[in-house]
């Protein structure tokens, strides 16, 4: 056991100076406190908390989980497994009646008389200094809720883990507190606020420390804090009204002397809350792409549509045309193949023709028959050969002019031709 002796201006006894004195020398008792002492110096939960109802069930003190706050002390937390709400209003409310006992406040550091209540989802750790806010006594507070969830996405056109999906945060301040925290006590071997984390350091308060302190918080960049994927919040509407009125005083105050529990002013210390579901509907907030590839072709479209005068069918018109270009080029190709085709086979004939005329003129000589029949049929192949080959030649012209005749000037169509022979010997 140690006692801290304090003295302090009269002039500061209506500033903060109080306050902040009082919570640094509790900071060096903190360090030597053990979590087993931490109840023994706050009020005892019957005390504290003198009624609870849940949906219209009693509650008792195993629906709640003690908790240490460096703040505020000794807190508690209602419902340590999940709670499905099933019904909404008043007569379903989770209520409480509490005694926040203003005679045990410490003169000149206590000026707000209430607690602080944190609405937040279940199994996260409450920052009541910085997501909490007060009830007073005297007053019966009714707070109703509604369910909001955001939904971020993970991953955008190919960059990955955008939000965090571990779901061991509830919202991005307190993952930078805990960074904050973590960064300062490793470096400093002290701790930037009150850390219910390690109850073994105090607040970094010398020069030396807070110059650490500083050096180290320029470091948060590297935290790499996200906001939660899916995140729950819970917006609230309060009302208040004066409690207890003129007419429940001597009802309530029969029922505490009933439990031992006598008060000269109820307003004073008592409070009453009501909590609960204005509807059974969630709002969803889904997070979407501001600009989508199909906006960026949509947009390139009504550019060129603007600027250029094209759109959809122009370029269909024009990839019509490169179709049909293709296609004529495709044909002549193989129009002139067998144009060659045709050349190289009269160029045989008319060889084996002349071959044949040499033979026949030879057996004519020798004054055989058959001489005069060879002669006969090579002089044919080359008269066959050469009507194919003018043919083919003024093919070529009537191309290159757009008209199609045959041998006997007749108009044909292309890559067709009538050759006629006649001739005998």
């Amino acid at each position: 056991m140690f006692l801290i002796q304090t003295s302090f201006h009269k002039d500061d006894l209506q500033s903060e100076a109080i306050e902040q004195e009082f919570r640094r020398e509790m900071n060096y008792f903190d360090i030597n406190i053990t979590k087993e002492e931490i109840p023994k110096l706050s009020s005892d939960f019957k005390e504290f908390i003198l009624s609870c109802r849940y949906e219209g069930e009693l509650c008792n003190a195993s629906f709640f989980v003690p908790f240490y706050d460096p703040y505020y002390g000794q807190c508690y937390r209602f419902s340590s497994q999940p709670l499905v709400a099933k019904h909404v209003g008043h007569l379903f409310a989770f209520q409480l009646f509490l005694n926040v006992n203003q005679s045990d406040y410490i003169p000149y550091v206590a000026d707000d008389p209430g607690i602080i209540l944190s609405i937040h989802e279940n199994g996260y750790r409450p920052y009541l200094q910085s997501n909490g806010f007060a009830v007073s006594p005297g007053f019966k507070t009714d707070i109703s809720l509604f369910q909001k969830r955001i939904e971020r996405k993970k991953e955008v056109f190919g960059s990955k883990d955008l939000c965090d999906d571990s779901g061991q945060y509830t919202n991005i301040q307190t993952c930078f507190e805990l960074c904050v925290e973590k960064i300062v006590e490793k470096s400093c071997n002290c701790s930037p606020t009150m850390s219910n984390v390690n109850l073994g350091l105090w607040i970094c308060d010398g020069v030396e420390e807070l110059q650490c302190m500083a050096n180290a918080e320029k470091g948060t960049e590297n935290c790499s804090c996200k906001n939660p994927c899916s995140e729950i919040q819970y917006a609230t509407f309060r009302s208040m009204t004066t409690w207890p009125g003129k007419s429940y005083v001597g009802v309530l105050d029969a029922i505490l002397k009933q439990r031992g529990v006598a008060y000269q002013d109820m307003r004073e210390s008592l409070l009453f809350i009501n909590i609960y579901f204005s509807s059974l509907q969630e709002e969803i907030t889904e997070e979407e792409l501001a600009y989508t590839v199909e906006n960026f072709w949509s947009d390139i479209g009504g550019s060129l549509g603007l600027w250029v005068g094209m759109s959809v069918i122009s370029l269909g018109e024009i990839l019509e045309l490169g179709i049909l270009i293709l296609r004529f080029i495709k044909k002549r190709s193989i129009r002139l193949l067998t144009t060659e085709v045709k050349r190289a086979a009269a160029e045989d004939k008319l060889n084996d023709g002349l071959n044949q005329i040499i033979k026949g003129f030879n057996d004519i000589n020798d004054e055989k028959q058959e001489g005069r029949t060879e002669f006969n049929d090579g002089l044919n192949k080359i008269i066959n050969s050469v009507n194919i080959l003018t043919a083919e030649q003024q093919s070529r012209d009537n191309d290159q002019n757009g008209n199609y005749s045959d041998s006997m000037g007749r108009n044909v169509q292309p890559g067709q031709y009538n050759v006629f022979a006649d001739h005998m010997i």
